[in-house]
């Protein structure tokens, strides 16, 4: 069996495999700007078995930030230092005031919750629930997490996801996750059905539309290989969350601007597909 899936564009369908690699392509892993829409992805993504073997965030993570180092040890050693000073200080992390402004109480997913540290840290108000596809963190936070009542799937997304009854959650974080789904769509078609009517979803992803990627080009620190599967646009992230049904519930200029590595999006369950 290959351990290799070939991808069609997530957003429009078309199969650009007779079409040139994006000069971000690395090593064996395609990359390609699609001719009809013109969304980045990677083409040739591993299953998911070799995602929880080989490519696990806790294994490639290290392996990355190691070679980073040795590329440009002076930069690194600068951004390691300004991540300290904005944790400690600035608290520049949107997502805790996101979940309290727009998710009610009840039952929270949290999708590639890796150890559990966003759901440990949820108000007494939420039950905390997570999927993640490396079985070493997801054994790690479960017993944690049960103790408020909630637990942590072991599987991939979308199989996780499928496992939830009809309309069981009031709110679905997916921080730093669905750039390395390698099927968005599908995953969002998901959320939707265990979401309850005007339940929410908070996502964040890399924003290749960004400045910093155009002036670091394949430095950028969004490109992953070959973790990262999809590179979104702001215009691109929209199309697939409103393709699940979704409709748009904050998505401001502050939300995605071009200054920023990341962008996030708020877009609610609010009319039946």
């Amino acid at each position: 069996m290959s351990t290799i899936i070939h991808r069609v564009c997530v957003v429009c369908g078309k199969d650009n495999r007779h079409k040139n690699d994006s000069k971000y392509s690395k090593n064996e892993w395609k990359i390609k700007k699609c001719s009809v829409c013109r969304f980045v992805y990677l083409e040739n993504a591993p299953i998911y078995e070799l995602l929880i073997k080989d490519f696990a965030w806790e294994k490639t993570s290290g392996t990355e930030k190691a070679e980073r180092k040795k590329r440009e040890p002076f930069k690194q050693a600068i951004s390691d230092y300004l991540k300290i000073i904005r944790k400690r200080y600035l608290k520049r992390d949107k997502l805790p005031k996101l979940i309290s402004l727009h998710f009610n109480a009840g039952n929270v997913l949290d999708i590639g919750c890796g150890t559990g540290g966003i759901l440990n840290n949820l108000g007494s108000q939420y039950v905390p629930f997570g999927i993640e596809i490396s079985e070493y963190l997801s054994a790690i936070g479960n017993d944690i997490i049960r103790e408020k009542g909630g637990r942590i799937l072991h599987s991939d997304a979308l199989s996780g996801t499928a496992k939830f009854e009809k309309k069981f959650f009031e709110g679905i974080i997916m921080s730093a996750f669905l750039e390395h789904e390698i099927e968005p769509v599908g995953l969002l078609n998901e959320c939707f059905r265990v979401l309850k009517d005007n339940g929410k979803i908070i996502i964040k992803v890399p924003n290749y539309n960004s400045i910093n990627r155009a002036i670091r080009g394949s430095k950028w620190c969004g490109f992953r290989y070959p973790d990262h599967v999809n590179y979104f646009t702001p215009k691109s992230l929209l199309a697939i969350v409103k393709e699940a049904g979704f409709s748009v519930h904050q998505f401001n200029f502050s939300d995605k601007h071009p200054l920023s590595d990341n962008m996030w999006i708020v877009a609610v369950k609010d009319k039946i597909k």
